[in-house]
């Protein structure tokens, strides 16, 4: 639960990406065991044919017959049962957006096939996409995952809202994830307000794990494109703001002003130390000028006259 531990005594939840399983069903139980041994919480799996797996916010994707997902969702289930560790799986679609299916031999996909086209190049049934092969779907999945999540092109709350309403009028108790991707221009499809309120309604709905793609990826980018650009201009100046951004957040649990500390220095001097009985002379951390300089003290922040 976490309540009253504080980050030096419990894990954040990791939840990783098996994209498409990387194969088939035997590859999907082989890489879920390998992300629980790695230490992953929950894993998810889209329903795209892995060979031709796309972004969810590409073009060129295509779907895998919906049985066949759900092996995938069961191999994945297996895998965490053999492993025996609770382990959450995710299962997403595409069927939103994504044109094309490997095969119609499951009856549930029929409806969306589209038969007055014909079969691509690869031999590729085309598809209607849109919310209703993507409800169909979500409640073929929902008896094979703990949760479901529908790869969207646009941030839509009463898209949203159908889809989760339609998915638990047949499964009330189903959780529901929903990616607030980069991928969207959020101020172009949404007003302020909304954008403020949008994950609450969607918390409202049964959408109980949200997340940004990438959002990481953008914050370090720009972060070093700032940084460098004011170095540019002001040098050491624009640097110095930056630590003593660092050195205000610690306050809030930052703990990357140490950067010698933070990628575990500390935990191979305790190493070294568990190995020689407390006689290592080589350990890094007691002499660290990092350490020395980092102290709460109150730092030098006028030029000497």
């Amino acid at each position: 639960e976490g309540n009253g531990l504080s980050v030096e005594t419990w894990f954040a939840p990791v939840v990783a990406d098996a994209e498409a399983g990387f194969g088939g069903p035997l590859n999907a139980f082989e890489i879920m065991k390998a992300f629980i041994e790695a230490g992953a919480a929950g894993v998810h799996y889209e329903d795209q044919l892995a060979s031709e797996k796309k972004c969810g916010h590409l073009g060129g994707k295509v779907l895998i017959p919906t049985q066949a997902h759900i092996r995938n969702l069961t191999a994945a289930r297996l895998a965490a049962d053999v492993m025996g560790t609770p382990s959450l799986v995710i299962a997403r679609t595409d069927a939103e957006a994504a044109k094309l299916l490997t095969s119609d031999i499951d009856e549930r996909d029929k409806p969306f096939v589209d038969y007055e086209k014909d079969r691509t190049t690869e031999g590729f049934y085309h598809v209607k996409n849109g919310l209703e092969p993507c409800i169909a779907r979500a409640v073929a999945y929902a008896p094979y995952a703990d949760l479901i999540w529908c790869e969207t092109s646009k941030p839509d709350l009463d898209q949203a809202r159908r889809f989760a309403e339609a998915v638990k009028k047949e499964h009330p108790n189903q959780l529901l994830s929903y990616n607030c991707s980069p991928s969207f221009n959020w101020k172009k499809n949404l007003d302020d307000a909304t954008i403020a309120k949008f994950q609450r309604e969607l918390g409202a709905m049964g959408y109980k794990f949200q997340f940004i793609t990438l959002a990481g990826f953008h914050q370090l980018n720009f972060g070093m494109f700032e940084l460098a650009r004011g170095y540019k201009e002001r040098q050491m100046s624009a640097y110095s703001e930056l630590q003593e951004a660092e050195f205000a957040s610690e306050v809030n649990g930052y703990t990357a002003t140490k950067h010698q500390r933070e990628v575990g220095t500390g935990y191979f001097d305790a190493v070294s130390m568990a190995i020689t009985g407390g006689a290592s002379s080589t350990t890094a951390m007691g002499e660290s000028t990092e350490h020395d300089q980092f102290k709460p003290d109150a730092p030098q922040r006028e030029a000497a006259e």
